[in-house]
């Protein structure tokens, strides 16, 4: 990963936990997060920026210093070009009405105190009337406590007095903390777009997806972006706009608290729709599917999920909750089979297992006795199902082989970020995590062989393994059957530009996916996009549900005449 200055510390020191020593040493004020319980809370909140102002050092000298370490620094040159070596300064704070009106305030000066505070902090806070105020008097800009702060929905107010005193004011918690949103617009993190060379659509689907209820983050801009306003809105967010100049607009996004719970309302003419990704290689689909004009003039997205843990997807669709849903063929059919009113309308992903090695070269299964096969998810589920089925097909004993799965599910990213760190030799590898385990591997990391060979071999000609595509609610083909074929029409449109536009699609998509986008475009080269309507491939879907089935690597209620109905659209 490319280290940038908005990411969180605690998510680049989880993922290279080398890096706290360097981050350490470069400032006695970083110490602390060497304090376990001061890394799991302060950290929690702090972007390397925050650090950067709370060492006072310049955020470049941070950014510069660690992607070396990791080798990404022409990565961060390339999507951080306004890098420039002077210390950070902490936006300014218009000062609040709601200040002059304080009653009470409790005052706690912590320049000359090296222990933990935070909780103190936090118990003040717990403890406010009506009309008080607590004054934290610091020596640093409080980054990781305004980041707690806004996240738990608390107004409060920086004052720089001076290089060395920093002041923050925090005032009783609302019973409506919605309600005066716009009080503390100017705090908001600012995402400037103005510059970008890309098309930021994808970079600010992903800023608004990872804003939790109760924050926001102000769009720069040189245009009200309308559009992009009516698909947030009725995903829980409220807005305002500022116009500052010629082609200067400031665009105010808070997302509600009550956004946790999805209102199916929309304009006159245009359906609400629920809408969820299961699986990230789905990711440059949804995002070019969601830029069809077509389709925007028919619906209105209430909600856009993109899980990272892809198991959850499925909570929704049991509850009825979402409306479309990007899965894999094998979850669609358990589903269906278990009683859920869905249907499944396309095939779009096909195939896309590889087993990667590291260290040494295989082109057969007997090639990896050995060593340990780590396998993604559990020994319950597709992946290892397929494989135990191939290796029984070409003559092999899977008792002889030493699969390893995660506990208690072998995360596709978790293996792959251990196949590059060298922490193993041996795994099966889907889309995306396949071309990024072989671009970060620099070399080192080979793909030994894919299952869509064997299987082609196997049936004796261009039988690919069914993979995953598109669910929809069985009452939004009875209600919209138009709305249905529309979708099934811009999907096929999609999939038919991504290929024909790999790296179009790999900068799209760069934001939401992360990575890079030498890895994003070597993965479009390698995925199988291609939009099927099941009818057209029944014999192959059925077969394939057969295979899993029959070595129990995967199970469900139902036989095969049952399960077609899931691609009826009737």
């Amino acid at each position: 990963m490319v280290i940038l200055a908005k990411t969180g510390v605690k998510e680049a020191l989880d993922k290279h936990p080398e890096l706290k020593d360097i981050l350490v040493s470069m400032s006695p004020k970083y110490e602390r997060l060497n304090n376990k319980f001061v890394y799991n809370t302060v950290a929690r909140w702090a972007t390397f920026n925050d650090v950067a102002r709370m060492g006072g050092i310049s955020v470049c000298e941070i950014l510069h210093t660690l992607n070396s370490k990791l080798g990404t620094v022409k990565e961060l040159e390339r999507v951080f070009p306004e890098c420039i070596n002077v210390s950070p300064k902490p936006a300014a704070m218009d000062k609040p009405g709601w200040l002059d009106k304080i009653t009470n305030i409790y005052i706690m000066d912590v320049r000359d105190r090296t222990d933990f505070f935070f909780t103190e902090i936090l118990k003040a806070l717990g403890n406010l009337k009506e009309g008080e105020s607590i004054k934290v008097i610091n020596s640093f800009y409080p980054a990781p406590l305004t980041g707690m702060l806004a996240e738990e929905g608390y107004d409060y107010y920086v004052e720089n007095v001076s290089v060395d005193e920093i002041i923050l004011y925090v005032r009783h918690k609302d019973e409506d903390p919605d309600k005066n949103w716009r009080s503390k617009k100017e705090s908001f993190e600012t995402f400037d777009v103005r510059s970008s060379k890309e098309d930021p659509f994808g970079a600010i689907i992903k800023k608004a997806q990872d804003t939790p209820p109760g924050g926001g983050f102000k769009l720069v801009q040189k245009f009200e972006p309308i559009p992009l306003i009516n698909m947030l809105t009725p995903m829980g967010f409220e807005y305002e706009t500022v116009e500052k100049g010629f082609f200067e607009y400031h665009i105010f996004f808070y997302k509600t608290r009550e956004s946790t719970e999805v209102k199916k309302t929309a304009k006159e003419g245009k359906v609400p729709l629920v809408i969820q990704a299961a699986t990230p290689v789905v990711l440059p689909i949804v995002l070019k599917l969601l830029k069809s004009q077509k389709l925007m003039d028919k619906i209105q997205i209430q909600e856009l999920k993109v899980w990272k843990e892809t198991e959850k997807h499925m909570a929704w669709i049991v509850n009825g909750k979402a409306d479309i849903t990007f899965s894999a063929l094998a979850a669609a059919a358990k589903l269906y089979l278990t009683g859920n009113d869905i249907r499944m309308t396309s095939i779009d992903i096909w195939d896309n297992f590889y087993i990667l090695t590291r260290g040494y070269s295989a082109k057969t299964f007997s090639d990896l006795k050995g060593h340990d096969f780590y396998i993604p998810l559990y020994s319950g589920a597709p992946p290892y199902a397929v494989t135990v089925h191939l290796m029984k097909q070409l003559g092999e004993d899977p008792s002889e082989y030493n699969f390893v799965f995660g506990k208690p599910f072998g995360r596709p990213e978790e293996m792959q970020r251990k196949l590059v760190a060298g922490e193993i030799d041996t795994v099966l590898l889907r889309e995306p995590e396949a071309s990024f385990a072989i671009h970060e591997g620099k070399g080192e990391i080979k793909e030994a062989f894919s299952y869509t060979d064997i299987w082609k071999n196997l049936t004796g000609g261009g039988n690919q393994l069914p993979n995953a595509g598109l669910i929809v609610k069985g009452s939004l083909v009875k209600e919209h059957p138009d709305l249905v074929k529309l979708l099934d029409e811009e999907l096929s449109e999609a999939i038919q530009w991504i290929n024909e536009n790999p790296k179009e699609a790999a900068a799209q998509s760069y934001d939401l996916m992360g990575g890079s986008i030498e890895s994003l475009e070597l993965f479009l080269e390698r995925v199988t996009y291609k939009h099927e309507r099941p009818a057209d491939r029944i014999e192959e879907i059925i077969e394939y549900l057969t295979l899993i089935r029959e070595d129990k690597g995967f199970s469900y209620v139902g036989d095969n005449e049952e399960v077609r109905g899931l691609f009826s659209l009737d």
